[in-house]
């Protein structure tokens, strides 16, 4: 009886210790938001502060309602053109990049990143988001001065915050286990045995 006591702790344990590490997956999947960014979504954000204070400029030889429905229609086509499956051809690996360090920094509650990067990121997305208010009220009050410092602004902190960014991911992409194969491309085993067929034949014989 004694013997087998020591044993069922040493059990236990080992089940608890497996139950936490098969729980760390799930935290950081609830956390997560979906899946990084892809390459055409990370180019729809470059382009939305001109798209959309252009929209609103086109007041001056549209008409008020046709920019406002001309804004919301660039609005739509920017959040929902990375959905469609015809769009996510791009492969550029810096935007890529961009994608996967931004996913970092939205999990830091879950996995920590570095404080000073943290700060820098949070202050540069504070800047660029006031650049973006600024330019469109540029464009709303017809006032080319204010537009063009806010684009101006708006694109001098999205473009530092991409390379703080890139720099995040590559700090932490060996820190957790899924940030590593972010990058993998998925490989089918089974087109590869389709392509040799006379090597998996000799093989098995």
């Amino acid at each position: 009886m004694q013997s087998s006591q020591p044993h069922r702790l040493q059990i236990s344990r080992t089940g608890n210790h497996a139950a936490s590490g098969a729980q760390t997956p799930s935290l950081l999947k609830y956390a997560q938001t979906g899946k990084p960014a892809s390459a055409t979504a990370v180019l729809s954000k470059v382009l939305a502060p001109a798209v959309l204070s252009l929209g609103l400029w086109s007041k001056v030889w549209l008409g008020g309602a046709f920019a406002g429905l001309l804004c919301l229609v660039a609005l739509i086509l920017l959040v929902l053109a990375p959905k469609f499956p015809g769009m996510n051809i791009v492969r550029f690996n810096w935007a890529r990049q961009v994608g996967f360090g931004e996913k970092i920094w939205l999990n830091r509650m879950v996995i920590p990143v570095p404080q000073g990067l943290n700060y820098r990121l949070t202050t540069l997305y504070m800047v660029f988001w006031s650049g973006v208010l600024v330019a469109l009220w540029g464009g709303l009050a017809t006032l080319p001065l204010l537009s063009a410092t806010g684009l101006a602004v708006a694109y001098s902190a999205q473009f530092a915050c991409f390379v703080k960014l890139i720099h995040l991911y590559r700090v932490m992409k060996d820190k957790y286990p899924l940030y590593r194969f972010w990058s993998k491309a998925a490989v089918n085993d089974n087109s590869a045995a389709a392509t040799h067929p006379t090597h998996t034949n000799k093989k098995s014989a």
